[in-house]
């Protein structure tokens, strides 16, 4: 069963991020899902007597049934080690609020103590309603937002930051080692973020569990504690068709959906595509995110960013843990329209519905490809 889990960090959390230069570190600001399982995953390691012994497979530092000796039988994790692999962990957020999209603009002189808007379907002219006077521009919408229940402004949500300078020590002359300064910004501890996990009925979620995350776990940073968990609201098909007939209401329309990106989605690089049409690139993308033949609606506009991102794998062995083929990442905010084929509008909502519970590309269990059908900042418009 899928549970919101609310997480308080304890420490500063250092979770990796681009590095724009040898001596400054900087966190990103969120919690991928692939972090969090990692870090339960040191937890069960660090209280494991087989933890050394490699996989099936040859991995390390991979959490199973290892089984030796019937160590296994009566362990009290065991439940937890059977079903790891098949749990799903979401990016957390800070408040739970949600990455916003690429579509949406908010008043460039008041911000969002003015209404935004979103134009993924009416792409037109912008001007904030709420400013007087001749110039009443609008511009992209960055960062972590909510939206308010009742008026739908938005509220943006920053990541508190904090940066701390680190050096090494020459023993023979107990100064600071030449070269070894540097400096990290981490997210700042006592706030709180939240992640939907699915840990499979197993005992692993519970409150007050503390789990270290990210880099430098050994130094201190890192440490988070669960303070409370609920049930996930359930996602049905009835729910995203009356959020499709929503959208579609809204418009004047009755064949379209909205496709928002609540996670980066991780699709595989494949050869570098030719100079071809706009179509063919509508092809290319309907085959990279849904990877199905005979799809019940073809993409109509999709407003991305993407890149390029190679990680390391420490379940590899000892020396080959940089992965050789850089991943293709789809930012998240990614904003796509669809067009639902005539006479196919239930099998549509059906798939939508698939999507919505299971993402969209690889990697889908550690947070990657979170979709939300027809999300209601898309209902905004411009008018």
């Amino acid at each position: 069963m899928k549970r919101i889990v609310e997480f308080e960090l304890l420490s500063d959390v250092m979770c990796g991020g681009v590095r724009v230069d040898d001596n400054f570190l900087e966190s990103e600001p969120f919690i991928r899902g692939s972090v969090l399982r990692a870090a339960f995953a040191k937890e069960i390691l660090l209280s494991c007597p087989l933890a050394d012994l490699p996989s099936k497979d040859g991995r390390y530092n991979f959490v199973e049934i290892k089984d030796a000796d019937g160590k296994c039988s009566n362990c009290p994790q065991r439940r937890i080690c059977e079903s790891f692999s098949d749990m799903t962990f979401s990016y957390a957020y800070k408040n739970g609020a949600f990455p916003a999209p690429l579509t949406a603009k908010v008043c460039k002189k008041c911000g969002t103590a003015h209404k935004i808007k979103d134009i993924l379907i009416e792409n037109g002219a912008l001007a904030c309603d709420e400013c007087t006077g001749k110039i009443r521009r609008m511009e992209s919408l960055k960062g972590f937002i909510r939206l308010s229940d009742e008026d739908f402004r938005a509220v943006r949500e920053k990541t508190d930051m904090s940066v701390s300078t680190h050096t090494a020590i020459n023993r023979c002359s107990d100064t600071a080692k030449d070269g070894s300064l540097f400096s990290i910004k981490a997210i700042r501890k006592g706030q709180r973020f939240i992640s939907v996990i699915d840990d499979y009925d197993s005992g692993m979620l519970y409150e007050g569990a503390v789990i270290y995350a990210g880099k430098y776990s050994s130094d201190g940073y890192g440490k988070m504690k669960i303070v409370s968990l609920k049930a996930a609201e359930e996602i049905t098909k009835a729910a995203v068709g009356n959020r499709i007939d929503e959208f579609n209401s809204r418009f004047g329309t009755k064949d379209k959906a909205a496709v928002l990106c609540i996670s980066d989605v991780c699709i595989d690089s494949g050869e570098e595509a030719p100079v071809c049409s706009s179509q063919s690139y509508r092809d290319i993308w309907e085959r990279a995110l849904f990877r199905k033949e005979d799809l019940p609606f073809t993409i109509d506009t999709v407003f991305a960013e993407t890149k390029l991102y190679s990680g390391y794998d420490t379940s590899k062995k000892w020396g080959g843990w940089k992965n050789e083929k850089p991943e293709l990442l789809i930012s998240k905010g990614t904003s796509i329209l669809l067009t639902i084929k005539d006479g196919r509008y239930d099998e549509a909502v059906e798939l939508l519905t698939e999507l919505q519970k299971n993402g969209i590309g690889n990697k889908c269990h550690d947070g990657y490809g979170q979709v939300e059908i027809c999300h209601r900042i898309h209902c905004l418009g411009v008018n």
